[in-house]
């Protein structure tokens, strides 16, 4: 958020976490606030920023728990566009970053990822539209708490991951028909690498599990390749004590073809923080870069 925003909201907070239509941020008693940035913060994150954009050369970069173009400039600062973020009122949104130059196309947000009133919808982007290189993005931040076991567990954050696993498959489905090579990527808030060892389930609108219901080759072609299988976790910094990927990439079957047509070398790799900034209020995340060269 903005200094300006943060203010605001903080001084009119509510006690329970805020739905989708409300501009407001919660201050639940016993639960951590949202964090206050210095500038000294942002501009560690603007260096991350920036080393995307002209050491790793990223097209796009697909975000989350932002408060749209405005607040995410303060860190996408130089050669950057910020566009198709959702439109919820809630300051938590997705979006994207495009490099400056690259041809792209906002579509229609996915709503019906908001299942309960209080869930993000997905952010939808075209880059290279009408060109042999165009490939449809959908920037997705599911449901939190269920980060693995089936998903009918009476549990809430499982029932609520459970009702968003149809609405991203019927998404993937539209893709595959409409023969479009696509990439689903942000934050999944699962261990998809446990997922798709584990069955689907025979009900496709309450699947047990999200990667096999999602990669089913129904319609034949509905297929995804996970950005980080059999990858090492690469940490952010000394204090990142996850073990396991929550972000991912999932490439459909045709993005990947392309590319082993070109015979690209494809690599996943992360850009962690720099030691120097250790102990700034960063983000809990990193960037998580898939390339082909």
């Amino acid at each position: 958020m903005t200094p300006a925003t943060q203010a605001e909201l903080s001084a009119r907070c509510q006690r329970q976490q805020p739905r989708s239509h409300e501009r407001a941020l919660p201050c639940t008693p016993g639960r951590t606030p949202p964090p206050a940035r210095t500038q000294a913060d942002l501009d560690a994150l603007a260096r991350t920023a920036q080393a995307l954009h002209t050491t790793r050369r990223v097209d796009v970069v697909a975000l989350q728990e932002v408060d749209g173009p405005e607040a995410a400039r303060q860190v996408f600062r130089q050669g950057w566009k910020l566009d198709c973020f959702e439109r919820r009122a809630h300051p938590q949104k997705v979006g994207f970053a495009i490099r400056e130059g690259v041809p792209y196309r906002c579509n229609s947000e996915l709503s019906d990822l908001d299942v309960d009133g209080s869930s993000r919808a997905g952010a939808d982007l075209t880059l290279y539209p009408g060109t042999a290189r165009e490939v449809r993005l959908l920037n997705v931040h599911l449901k939190s708490g269920c980060f693995r076991g089936d998903l009918d567990r009476s549990f809430s954050p499982c029932r609520g991951l459970q009702r968003q696993a149809p609405v991203v498959e019927a998404w993937i489905d539209q893709r595959v028909r409409e023969g479009v090579a696509f990439a689903i990527l942000g934050d999944f808030n699962r261990h998809l690498d446990q997922d798709e060892r584990r069955s689907a389930g025979p009900d496709e609108s309450a699947p047990l599990n999200l990667l096999p219901a999602w990669s089913d080759d129904q319609p034949r072609g509905a297929v995804l390749h996970r950005a980080t299988a059999g990858q090492p976790y690469l940490p952010c910094d000394a204090d990142d004590r996850h073990s396991r990927y929550i972000d991912d990439i999932l490439l459909s079957d045709s993005l990947k073809a392309r590319q082993d047509n070109r015979r690209a070398t494809l690599r996943l790799t992360r850009l962690p923080y720099e030691p120097q900034d250790h102990g700034r209020q960063l983000s809990d995340h990193c960037p998580l870069i898939w390339s082909a060269e």
